[in-house]
C-alpha cells in the first residue's frame, strides 16, 4: 500500500493502537485510501435516533453490522456501524467527502482481510452483500450461524479428560499407526512427487477421482472437442455440481507438456471477465489435465462454420464478441504485470458462455515479455 497505482479503498476495524500509523485508540474505525494511515477515523460507536452516541467495543464478541456506501454523484463515502439487532442509524459513523473515481477501476476486487499482530483473536464474517446503483437488502438474522464458543471447561474437567486420554493413548497410537500404514500401502501406487513447475505455478490441484467422476470416466459422449495436444471433455464436479471443461494432455508429448506448463504459468494467474478462468489442474499416471470454467455455448468457430439456421449470429452479437475479445487482449497487452502475446487467436479459441459473452482461451502457445521490450514476433504460432 502507499502507491497511487494500487487503487485500494479499505475500511479498517482496528483493535490495536499503533502510534506510527496515526491510530487514535485501540477501538476505532477508519477509512484508508492507498495507505495504512487513515484519511478519517473515529472511535467505534453508533448514533441513536435522537442523535445520542453509544459506544461499541470491536473486541466484545457481539454481532455487528457495517455499511459502506459511496455516492458518486455527491462524491461522499459513508461508513455506518451498529449492533446487528439495532436498525441502521440515520447518522453515519464516518463521512468522507472525496472523489474516488481515480481509485476505483472498471474491474476491481472486493474482499476481506484480517490480522492479529501480537494478540490472539478470532474474526467472523457471517454474511455480506454488495450492490451497485441501489441499496442492498436487509440481512436475515434468523439464517446467520452461531458464533463458535470458546472452550469454557473448568480446570478439574480438563484434568479428568487428560487422565482419560493418557490411559488410552497407547491403544489409540497403535490404531493410528496401523491405519496409516494400511492407507500408505493402498495408495502407494498413486503417490506422486511434485515437480518444479507445480511448486512454482500450480494453482488448485484436483483429485483425479473427482475429474474421473465428473466426466463419467472421460466417456466419448462427454467429449467437447480435440486440440493439437489433447482432448477436451465436459463434466460436473461431485458435491459442488459446478460445470467444468477438462483438457487432457499426454505427459509423453514434449510439446504437449510445454503447452500444459505455459497455460498454468499464464492463465493460472490471470483474472479478467473476457479470459477463460483456469480452475486448476491434475496429474495422474503420465497424463495431465487442465480444468476450466465450462463455456456452454462452445467455441465461436462452431457458430460461424457449423451453425444451424436458428444459431446464425446477427451483427450486434458479432460486434459484441469482437469487443469482448479486444477487452481481453487489452488486459493481456497493457494491464497485466507482464505483456502476454497469445499467438493463437482464432475462432476455435474464443469461447462463449450462457449470455454469449466471449472469452479468450487456450494459452498453450502464449509468450510473456516485460513491458517496454519488443517481443519481435509478427506471426500467428498456432494452426490457421
Amino acid at each position: 500500500m502507499g502507491y497511487p497505482s494500487n487503487h485500494i479503498v479499505a475500511i479498517e476495524l482496528d483493535t490495536t493502537f499503533d502510534q506510527p500509523l496515526g491510530d487514535i485508540d485501540a477501538n476505532h474505525v477508519g477509512i484508508d485510501i492507498n495507505s495504512l494511515v487513515s484519511d478519517k477515523a473515529d472511535s467505534a460507536h453508533y448514533f441513536k435516533d435522537d442523535g445520542t452516541p453509544t459506544n461499541l467495543s470491536l473486541s466484545s464478541g457481539d454481532l455487528m453490522q457495517l455499511w459502506v456506501e459511496y455516492d458518486s454523484k455527491h462524491k461522499q463515502l459513508n461508513v455506518t456501524l451498529h449492533p446487528l439487532l439495532v436498525p441502521k442509524p440515520k447518522i453515519p459513523l464516518l463521512s468522507l467527502q472525496k472523489d474516488l473515481s481515480q481509485y476505483l477501476l472498471e474491474y476491481m476486487y472486493i474482499g476481506f482481510t484480517s490480522a492479529t499482530g501480537e494478540l490472539t483473536a478470532s474474526h467472523y464474517i457471517f454474511d455480506w452483500k454488495f450492490k451497485m446503483n441501489g441499496t442492498v437488502s436487509d440481512i436475515n438474522h434468523s439464517r446467520l450461524p452461531k458464533i463458535p464458543l470458546e472452550d469454557q471447561l473448568e480446570s478439574h474437567s480438563l484434568k479428568r479428560i487428560l487422565i482419560i486420554s493418557l490411559s488410552v493413548s497407547g491403544a489409540i497410537l497403535v490404531i493410528f499407526l496401523i491405519l496409516g500404514l494400511w492407507l500408505f500401502l493402498k495408495k502407494k501406487k498413486l503417490m506422486e512427487v511434485l515437480e518444479d513447475w507445480e511448486v512454482q505455478f500450480g494453482p488448485h490441484r484436483f483429485a483425479y477421482k473427482d475429474l474421473h467422476t465428473a466426466t463419467k470416466g472421460f466417456k466419448g459422449t462427454e467429449l467437447l472437442g480435440r486440440g493439437g495436444f489433447g482432448k477436451v471433455y465436459k463434466g460436473t464436479l461431485p458435491v459442488s455440481n459446478i460445470e467444468i471443461a477438462v483438457k487432457r494432455v499426454s505427459h509423453d508429448s514434449r510439446q504437449g507438456m510445454r503447452e500444459f506448463i505455459a497455460e498454468i504459468a499464464t492463465i493460472g494467474r490471470l483474472r479478467h471477465p473476457n479470459l477463460v478462468q483456469l480452475q486448476g489442474y491434475c496429474r495422474h499416471k503420465g497424463e495431465l489435465y487442465l480444468v476450466y470454467d465450462c463455456m456452454p455455448k462452445g467455441s465461436l468457430d462452431k457458430l460461424l462454420y457449423h451453425q444451424q439456421p436458428m444459431e446464425i449470429l446477427d451483427w450486434s452479437q458479432r460486434f459484441k464478441i469482437i469487443k469482448d475479445v479486444s477487452y481481453g487482449l487489452c488486459y493481456l497487452h497493457e494491464q497485466w504485470v507482464q505483456v502476454i502475446i497469445h499467438r493463437d487467436i482464432k475462432p476455435a479459441n474464443i469461447l462463449l458462455d450462457h449470455n454469449m459473452n466471449a472469452k479468450l482461451g487456450d494459452f498453450g502457445l502464449a509468450k510473456l515479455y516485460d513491458h517496454g521490450i519488443d517481443p519481435q514476433t509478427s506471426h500467428v504460432a498456432g494452426m490457421q
